[in-house]
Protein backbone atom coordinates (compact mmCIF):
# COMPACT_ATOMS: atom_id res chain seq x y z
CA UNK A 1 0.00 0.00 0.00
CA UNK A 2 0.99 3.21 -0.97
CA UNK A 3 1.08 6.20 1.43
CA UNK A 4 1.19 9.18 -0.01
CA UNK A 5 1.91 12.47 2.10
CA UNK A 6 -0.48 15.05 2.20
CA UNK A 7 0.40 18.61 1.44
CA UNK A 8 1.67 20.79 4.18
CA UNK A 9 -1.24 22.97 5.16
CA UNK A 10 0.51 26.44 5.78
CA UNK A 11 -0.30 29.06 8.69
CA UNK A 12 -1.31 31.45 5.68
CA UNK A 13 -3.40 28.99 4.59
CA UNK A 14 -5.45 28.40 8.17
CA UNK A 15 -5.96 31.93 8.56
CA UNK A 16 -7.20 31.93 5.05
CA UNK A 17 -10.03 30.14 5.67
CA UNK A 18 -12.00 32.95 8.02
CA UNK A 19 -11.69 35.39 5.61
CA UNK A 20 -14.58 36.59 3.78
CA UNK A 21 -13.84 36.38 0.07
CA UNK A 22 -15.32 34.56 -2.94
CA UNK A 23 -14.60 30.96 -3.30
CA UNK A 24 -12.44 32.05 -6.71
CA UNK A 25 -10.51 34.40 -4.59
CA UNK A 26 -9.34 32.05 -2.78
CA UNK A 27 -8.61 29.43 -5.19
CA UNK A 28 -6.14 32.40 -6.52
CA UNK A 29 -4.65 32.96 -3.45
CA UNK A 30 -3.83 29.35 -2.42
CA UNK A 31 -2.57 28.31 -6.38
CA UNK A 32 -0.61 31.38 -7.07
CA UNK A 33 0.24 33.26 -3.90
CA UNK A 34 0.72 30.34 -1.57
CA UNK A 35 2.05 27.37 -4.35
CA UNK A 36 4.96 30.94 -5.06
CA UNK A 37 5.18 31.06 -1.17
CA UNK A 38 5.86 27.10 -0.83
CA UNK A 39 8.56 27.14 -3.98
CA UNK A 40 10.29 30.14 -2.23
CA UNK A 41 10.47 28.07 0.77
CA UNK A 42 12.33 25.20 -1.04
CA UNK A 43 14.56 27.43 -2.79
CA UNK A 44 15.92 29.22 0.36
CA UNK A 45 16.16 25.60 2.18
CA UNK A 46 18.23 24.40 -0.75
CA UNK A 47 20.65 27.40 -1.24
CA UNK A 48 20.71 27.64 2.58
CA UNK A 49 22.17 24.19 2.86
CA UNK A 50 24.75 24.46 0.11
CA UNK A 51 25.77 28.01 1.29
CA UNK A 52 26.00 27.31 5.43
CA UNK A 53 27.90 23.63 4.29
CA UNK A 54 30.23 25.84 1.81
CA UNK A 55 30.97 28.38 4.38
CA UNK A 56 32.07 26.08 6.97
CA UNK A 57 34.26 23.98 5.39
CA UNK A 58 36.04 27.43 4.07
CA UNK A 59 36.33 28.40 7.36
CA UNK A 60 36.65 25.35 8.90
CA UNK A 61 39.45 23.69 6.22
CA UNK A 62 41.58 27.35 6.57
CA UNK A 63 41.79 26.84 10.21
CA UNK A 64 43.09 23.31 10.48
CA UNK A 65 45.16 23.16 6.73
CA UNK A 66 47.75 25.54 8.26
CA UNK A 67 48.02 23.34 11.89
CA UNK A 68 48.09 20.47 9.77
CA UNK A 69 51.31 22.08 7.68
CA UNK A 70 52.74 22.76 11.19
CA UNK A 71 52.90 19.17 12.26
CA UNK A 72 53.83 17.50 8.93
CA UNK A 73 57.30 16.70 9.77
CA UNK A 74 57.24 16.18 13.77
CA UNK A 75 56.04 11.88 13.26
CA UNK A 76 56.67 9.29 11.57
CA UNK A 77 56.56 8.38 8.19
CA UNK A 78 53.40 6.81 7.67
CA UNK A 79 52.02 9.60 9.66
CA UNK A 80 53.42 12.22 7.68
CA UNK A 81 51.90 10.70 4.77
CA UNK A 82 48.69 10.64 6.31
CA UNK A 83 48.80 13.94 7.34
CA UNK A 84 49.81 15.25 4.03
CA UNK A 85 46.83 13.92 1.81
CA UNK A 86 44.19 15.05 4.54
CA UNK A 87 46.06 18.33 4.37
CA UNK A 88 45.69 17.85 0.46
CA UNK A 89 42.05 17.10 0.66
CA UNK A 90 41.16 19.45 2.85
CA UNK A 91 42.98 22.49 0.70
CA UNK A 92 41.24 20.98 -2.29
CA UNK A 93 37.77 21.43 -0.73
CA UNK A 94 38.36 24.80 0.27
CA UNK A 95 39.36 25.58 -3.02
CA UNK A 96 36.42 23.84 -5.03
CA UNK A 97 34.04 25.25 -1.85
CA UNK A 98 35.06 28.57 -2.12
CA UNK A 99 35.28 28.48 -6.71
CA UNK A 100 31.41 27.43 -6.50
CA UNK A 101 30.37 30.04 -4.41
CA UNK A 102 32.07 32.77 -6.55
CA UNK A 103 31.23 31.14 -10.02
CA UNK A 104 27.30 30.59 -8.93
CA UNK A 105 27.14 33.84 -6.80
CA UNK A 106 25.86 31.95 -3.89
CA UNK A 107 25.70 34.25 -1.57
CA UNK A 108 24.13 36.83 -3.65
CA UNK A 109 21.45 34.26 -4.61
CA UNK A 110 20.81 32.94 -0.84
CA UNK A 111 20.39 36.88 0.25
CA UNK A 112 18.66 37.99 -2.81
CA UNK A 113 16.12 34.78 -2.21
CA UNK A 114 15.59 35.66 1.55
CA UNK A 115 14.49 39.52 1.10
CA UNK A 116 11.92 38.26 -1.29
CA UNK A 117 10.79 35.69 0.86
CA UNK A 118 10.24 37.87 3.76
CA UNK A 119 9.05 40.20 1.27
CA UNK A 120 5.81 37.78 0.42
CA UNK A 121 5.33 36.88 3.73
CA UNK A 122 5.40 40.32 4.92
CA UNK A 123 2.88 41.21 2.03
CA UNK A 124 0.55 38.43 2.87
CA UNK A 125 0.35 38.96 6.54
CA UNK A 126 -0.58 42.79 5.66
CA UNK A 127 -3.82 42.16 3.57
CA UNK A 128 -4.53 39.47 6.11
CA UNK A 129 -4.57 42.12 8.80
CA UNK A 130 -5.78 44.72 6.19
CA UNK A 131 -2.92 46.92 7.54
CA UNK A 132 0.29 48.88 6.32
CA UNK A 133 -0.80 49.97 2.56
CA UNK A 134 -3.61 47.18 2.45
CA UNK A 135 -5.42 49.43 5.17
CA UNK A 136 -6.87 51.71 2.56
CA UNK A 137 -4.01 53.47 1.09
CA UNK A 138 -5.62 52.69 -2.01
CA UNK A 139 -9.02 53.06 -1.96
CA UNK A 140 -9.42 56.64 0.05
CA UNK A 141 -12.96 57.14 1.39
CA UNK A 142 -13.61 53.19 0.98
CA UNK A 143 -13.58 51.64 4.13
CA UNK A 144 -10.86 48.84 3.82
CA UNK A 145 -11.53 45.03 2.73
CA UNK A 146 -10.42 41.70 1.77
CA UNK A 147 -12.52 41.86 -1.64
CA UNK A 148 -11.47 45.64 -2.33
CA UNK A 149 -8.01 45.09 -1.42
CA UNK A 150 -7.89 41.65 -3.39
CA UNK A 151 -7.24 43.30 -6.77
CA UNK A 152 -4.53 44.81 -5.34
CA UNK A 153 -2.54 42.23 -3.05
CA UNK A 154 -2.45 40.38 -6.57
CA UNK A 155 -0.83 43.28 -8.14
CA UNK A 156 1.83 43.67 -5.57
CA UNK A 157 2.67 39.68 -5.20
CA UNK A 158 3.38 39.61 -9.19
CA UNK A 159 5.27 42.44 -8.76
CA UNK A 160 7.24 41.17 -6.95
CA UNK A 161 7.72 37.91 -8.55
CA UNK A 162 8.82 39.82 -11.92
CA UNK A 163 11.07 41.77 -10.02
CA UNK A 164 12.62 38.59 -8.89
CA UNK A 165 13.08 37.51 -12.57
CA UNK A 166 14.40 40.47 -13.90
CA UNK A 167 17.14 40.47 -11.12
CA UNK A 168 17.66 36.64 -11.66
CA UNK A 169 17.20 36.28 -15.43
CA UNK A 170 16.70 39.49 -17.28
CA UNK A 171 17.59 43.29 -16.41
CA UNK A 172 15.12 45.80 -18.08
CA UNK A 173 17.26 48.23 -20.04
CA UNK A 174 16.54 51.66 -18.87
CA UNK A 175 15.03 53.72 -21.65
CA UNK A 176 15.65 56.86 -20.98
CA UNK A 177 19.50 56.29 -21.18
CA UNK A 178 20.67 59.06 -23.96
CA UNK A 179 21.57 57.43 -27.36
CA UNK A 180 18.77 55.01 -26.91
CA UNK A 181 15.99 56.52 -28.75
CA UNK A 182 13.30 54.50 -30.82
CA UNK A 183 11.39 57.09 -34.12
CA UNK A 184 8.09 55.11 -33.09
CA UNK A 185 5.79 57.28 -30.61
CA UNK A 186 5.49 54.52 -27.50
CA UNK A 187 1.91 53.40 -26.75
CA UNK A 188 0.07 54.23 -24.39
CA UNK A 189 -1.78 50.95 -23.40
CA UNK A 190 1.84 49.45 -21.91
CA UNK A 191 2.88 51.27 -18.66
CA UNK A 192 6.50 52.25 -18.60
CA UNK A 193 8.39 49.26 -16.50
CA UNK A 194 10.49 52.35 -14.68
CA UNK A 195 7.48 54.74 -13.79
CA UNK A 196 6.65 50.58 -12.50
CA UNK A 197 9.57 50.39 -10.55
CA UNK A 198 9.06 53.57 -8.70
CA UNK A 199 5.03 53.38 -8.06
CA UNK A 200 3.78 50.69 -6.87
CA UNK A 201 0.40 51.16 -8.97
CA UNK A 202 0.49 53.01 -11.99
CA UNK A 203 -2.24 53.68 -14.49
CA UNK A 204 -1.78 52.41 -17.64
CA UNK A 205 -2.30 55.85 -19.24
CA UNK A 206 -1.60 58.18 -17.26
CA UNK A 207 -3.31 61.82 -17.36
CA UNK A 208 -4.82 61.01 -20.92
CA UNK A 209 -6.85 63.67 -22.66
CA UNK A 210 -6.34 65.72 -19.67
CA UNK A 211 -4.14 67.96 -22.26
CA UNK A 212 -7.20 67.90 -24.61
CA UNK A 213 -9.36 69.75 -21.98
CA UNK A 214 -7.15 73.11 -21.82
CA UNK A 215 -8.41 76.21 -23.48
CA UNK A 216 -6.93 77.37 -26.53
CA UNK A 217 -5.71 80.84 -25.18
CA UNK A 218 -3.49 78.99 -22.22
CA UNK A 219 -2.06 76.91 -24.77
CA UNK A 220 -0.96 79.82 -26.80
CA UNK A 221 0.16 81.80 -23.95
CA UNK A 222 2.17 78.88 -22.45
CA UNK A 223 3.53 78.20 -25.95
CA UNK A 224 5.10 82.06 -25.78
CA UNK A 225 6.12 81.18 -22.56
CA UNK A 226 8.14 78.38 -23.08
CA UNK A 227 9.84 80.29 -25.80
CA UNK A 228 10.56 83.21 -24.47
CA UNK A 229 12.48 81.02 -21.42
CA UNK A 230 14.80 78.90 -24.12
CA UNK A 231 15.21 81.36 -26.90
CA UNK A 232 15.62 84.63 -24.23
CA UNK A 233 13.66 86.89 -26.64
CA UNK A 234 11.28 89.26 -25.16
CA UNK A 235 7.20 88.65 -25.54
CA UNK A 236 5.28 90.68 -27.53
CA UNK A 237 3.59 92.40 -24.82
CA UNK A 238 7.14 93.27 -23.41
CA UNK A 239 8.20 94.78 -26.89
CA UNK A 240 5.33 96.89 -26.42
CA UNK A 241 6.05 98.17 -23.08
CA UNK A 242 9.39 98.47 -23.40
CA UNK A 243 8.22 101.15 -27.02
CA UNK A 244 5.66 102.79 -24.65
CA UNK A 245 8.66 103.34 -22.04
CA UNK A 246 10.86 104.60 -24.95
CA UNK A 247 8.49 106.87 -26.67
CA UNK A 248 7.29 108.15 -23.29
CA UNK A 249 10.87 109.05 -22.25
CA UNK A 250 11.61 111.10 -25.82
CA UNK A 251 8.72 113.23 -25.14
CA UNK A 252 9.95 114.10 -21.76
Amino acid sequence: MICIRPPKITSFQRALEHVNLTPFNKVILLERYNGLLLDMNRQTFRISIFFHSARCVITVGSLIVPALLSIQYTNGVNQNMAIYWTTWVLSLLVTVCNGLITLLKVDKHYYHLHTVREHLISDGWQYLGLTGKYSGFHTPGDTATHTNQFVYFCHSIEKIRMQQIQEEYYKVPDTNTQGQRTTAAPSTDVPNMNSLAANPLVPPTPLQGELAKIPETIKIAMEQLSRTQIDGAPSPENKENKKDGEAESMSV
